[in-house]
């Protein structure tokens, strides 16, 4: 660190202010190059003339560029992306200080901007195996794929934890639990920065998920402990991880937006997480502080506000004249160059520590090679049939029978590619089907069972015309979707599905076919009708591009579901705000519960498990690790995976507590028969709170520890 030090400081020695200002501007090249050309009538030949590059690089310094989800390069292939991105470094080169650039890219599922790259399931799915070793490896082959393209930081994981189901972008989130989102952003920093040539990105900082009304950059009120307890924690163990940049949550927390609070950049972030990367914003937040929360008067009191409360690079996007306004602001001593320095030095030790400075040049051939590897479609796989949860599964008719001779296939979604994968995948909101090379529900399933007669029906009207009562059918399958969405493009009022999908299923039921649901859904959303409707339900999240083989596999049993709800499932969107860790109130005149469609953490599986022998000491004392063993045995007939979960009640404390906190967890593999004895450790910092004066302690008390049916109660002394 010394050395990287040594490096920044006789940088910053020789740069201008200029210099130093572009470092700490964020350029999307495609916006500004349409901007230039239609705004101020420049003529540009394309992406890497030679004149505009300079514009970028000599007459505005920028550092730091991005490629967001509307970003779209030629045929948006492995090899197109990496030889502009070496044509762009090359290029740096070729500037005074010769000083490397950052390529920020949204890969928030894989290397989604990428034709014929691998998709994986968004972080819902991800965090729904409650399996932090495969998020980990999926994390990584992300990485090497993105390194080997030339991008070097991944705006990604969106680490928000999402306390109300009708928000937009809940299907990107980490689920609403934040020991289970704490661990999840842990693994996947770890991950994502396996590589050294990439930097991780965690957003959003700070209270993004927390929506009041289930609308997207709405103003969260939120009280200094729910910051604390509920919205900080996956930060901080992002930080703990190492990750190396942080972008900042553009809407308004009690009342200041994030890019303008002081308190919670510098004083939080820094001061009390200890961060030493780089801060930036989401998409032209900064200049949104004038334009959309009317908290300044101009785009200058714009960046002058955001960069003294402690943010670093201003996502700009096509906005140069934010290098002449910085440089303004530092003249007028508005800026202090102690403050630019600090900013600038930040971004140039990501950079050392990336190791640019020393990179070779990009192989094209190598990002030709991963796009799409046959390890990355493994992983991914996995991470889908890993993710998939039973819901339902009455008289337990799945999984079927392979001998089956006839099924009745409903929904769009099932002949759907680009329903697979969700938003931010070759786009912003959502891909074409023609850009998508994998198979559909439809297509998986003829493979599956190829003896069986498979009717589809994409619409009511179609299922009208079979005219069902002159078929025979042994079971129906109706697929229901989500359109793909991105942002406040998918906030729902109601949590309602579409209605032409709810139609289509409640039709299938009235043909008195058994009828399997199947949901690609990227959150919770009302299906009370067909949880007492229906004979059974999955839930398959987004599973994207192995997401239809995963379905077909877990549907005949070639794989027993393992997946656990991250997030509570309502009954309908008039019991949110419900969360299952909510503070509680004991009382025989209020009769309000936790009663949801579906609880955090459930999920059935082909196989029972028993659990039995709880064994906790009696007696803990403060500041010591309390250890707690229990023995799972798969008392079924088939192999299956467990994920054993460990909760906490305070019986009484100086605050009110949660109803129950999540502080442990494992999953575990289990043959028929078969018994393991699971160890799980309650650490100090797992028994500790925030109290009346928010220090974070241990107090005496008495707390009840809960796995599976099983409970038992200790006492702290």
């Amino acid at each position: 660190m010394e050395k990287i030090k040594q490096k920044i400081n006789e940088l910053l020695s020789n740069m201008s202010i200029r210099e130093k200002i572009g470092q700490c501007i964020m350029i999307e090249p495609f916006f500004l190059l349409s901007k230039l050309t239609k705004e101020n009538n420049e003529s540009y030949i394309d992406l890497v003339d030679p004149k505009f590059l300079d514009k970028m690089l000599n007459e505005y310094h920028i550092g730091f560029f991005l490629f967001g989800g509307v970003s779209s390069l030629g045929n948006d292939s492995a090899e197109e992306w990496t030889n502009y991105l070496k044509q762009m470094n090359e290029y740096a080169k070729t500037t005074r200080l010769k000083i490397p650039l950052l390529f920020g890219a949204d890969a928030v599922h894989g290397v989604n901007f990428v034709k014929g790259s691998t998709i994986f399931s968004h972080n819902l799915g991800v965090t729904s195996t409650w399996n932090t070793d495969l998020a980990k490896s999926y994390a990584s082959i992300v990485s090497k794929e993105l390194a080997a393209i030339g991008l070097n930081c991944n705006f990604a994981p969106t680490i928000d934890v999402a306390r109300d189901q009708r928000w937009g972008r809940v299907y990107e989130s980490l689920g609403e639990d934040p020991y289970l989102a704490s661990k999840m952003s842990e693994a996947l920093v770890l991950g994502m920065q396996s590589n050294p040539h990439v930097a991780a990105c965690g957003k959003h900082y700070l209270g993004y998920g927390e929506s009041s009304n289930g609308m997207d950059r709405t103003p969260a009120n939120l009280s200094e402990r729910s910051i604390l307890e509920t919205h900080l924690p996956p930060f901080e163990a992002a930080i703990k991880a190492g990750v190396k940049t942080i972008m900042v949550n553009g809407g308004d927390v009690n009342g200041t937006p994030m890019p303008a609070s002081k308190d919670l950049l510098t004083g939080v972030l820094r001061k009390k997480l200890g961060f030493k990367g780089i801060t930036l914003s989401d998409w032209e937040d900064v200049n949104r502080l004038y334009k959309r929360h009317h908290i300044v008067q101009s785009s200058e009191e714009a960046i002058l506000k955001a960069f003294n409360a402690g943010l670093d690079v201003n996502m700009a996007v096509s906005d140069l004249s934010s290098v002449d306004i910085m440089e303004k602001l530092v003249a007028e001593n508005k800026i202090t160059i102690k403050r630019l320095n600090e900013a600038c030095a930040n971004v140039l030790r990501v950079k050392f520590e990336l190791g640019l400075f020393e990179r070779d040049d990009f192989d094209i051939t190598k990002a030709i090679e991963l796009c799409g590897n046959l390890e990355s479609k493994n992983l991914a796989k996995q991470v889908a049939l890993e993710s998939i949860t039973l819901l339902k599964n009455k008289n337990n008719i799945l999984p079927i029978d392979k001998k089956i001779k006839s099924i009745l296939l409903t929904g769009k979604t099932a002949n759907s590619k680009r329903h697979l994968c969700g938003g931010w995948t070759l786009g912003w909101d959502s891909a074409k089907e023609e850009d998508l090379n994998f198979p559909t529900i439809l297509e998986a399933l003829k493979e599956k069972v190829p003896n069986a007669e498979i009717t589809y029906v994409p619409d009511i009207q179609a299922l009208k015309a079979l005219n069902v009562s002159n078929n025979h059918f042994d079971l129906c399958i109706s697929v229901v979707g989500e359109e793909p969405h991105s942002e406040w493009v998918g906030d729902t009022p109601d949590l309602a599905v579409e209605k032409g999908e709810i139609n289509l299923l409640m039709s299938a039921f009235k043909t008195k076919i058994p009828v399997v649901m199947v949901s690609i859904l990227g959150r919770p959303l009302n299906v009370a009708w067909a949880n007492d409707n229906l004979a059974a339900i999955l839930w398959a999240y987004y599973p994207a591009t192995e997401g239809a083989n995963s379905i077909a596999d877990v549907l005949f049993g070639d794989y027993n579901p393992s997946g656990k709800t991250p997030i509570t499932f309502p009954k309908s969107g008039n019991q949110v705000p419900i969360v299952y860790n909510a503070r509680k109130y004991n009382s025989p005149e209020i009769t309000t519960k936790y009663e949801p469609l579906y609880p955090f953490g459930y999920g059935l599986s082909y196989t029972n498990f028993e659990y039995s022998d709880l064994e906790i000491s009696d007696e803990v004392s403060l500041g010591e690790d309390c250890f707690i063993k229990v023995k799972v045995k798969n008392i079924g007939n088939r192999v299956g995976a467990e994920v054993v979960q460990l909760y906490l009640e305070d019986k009484y404390a100086s605050v009110t507590r949660p109803i129950k906190s999540l502080k442990g967890f494992t999953k575990i593999n289990l043959l028929p028969n078969e018994e393991k004895t699971v160890e799980l450790i309650l650490t100090k910092k797992d028994l500790s709170f925030y109290n009346d004066k928010l220090q974070f302690v241990q107090e005496q008390r008495e707390i009840e520890v809960s796995v599976a049916n099983l409970t038992k109660t200790f006492q702290v002394k």
